[in-house]
């Protein structure tokens, strides 16, 4: 059996190092989709990292209380691989991507 927790660490490393540049590849959006559906985690485990990762991202994006046009489209590049519903996101989030 996987460690989980070793697997939502590995998970949450993955979506920080494919969405720091803000640009998602196919190739990595197609890794994502892989984890996603191999059944390493669960999906509710799967979820609650993706939204810990949304919140950390969220955290960091706002410290200087400036949104960088960079950090926009990392926004916006998470809300779009990653299928996030709006009304999941901070709402300062779902606001700036409008």
């Amino acid at each position: 059996m996987l460690d989980k927790d070793a697997s939502k660490r590995r998970f949450k490393g993955m979506l920080a190092r494919v969405f720091s540049d803000a640009v998602v590849e196919d190739s990595e959006a197609e890794e994502i989709r892989s984890f996603l559906s191999s059944g390493e985690l669960l999906p509710d485990e799967a979820t609650a990292v993706v939204m810990d990762f949304v919140q950390t991202t969220w955290r960091v994006t706002v410290a200087d209380s400036e949104i960088s046009d960079k950090e926009l489209t990392r926004l916006k590049e998470i809300v779009r691989v990653l299928e996030i519903p709006q009304n999941l996101l901070p709402p300062a989030w779902a606001q700036a991507i409008r």
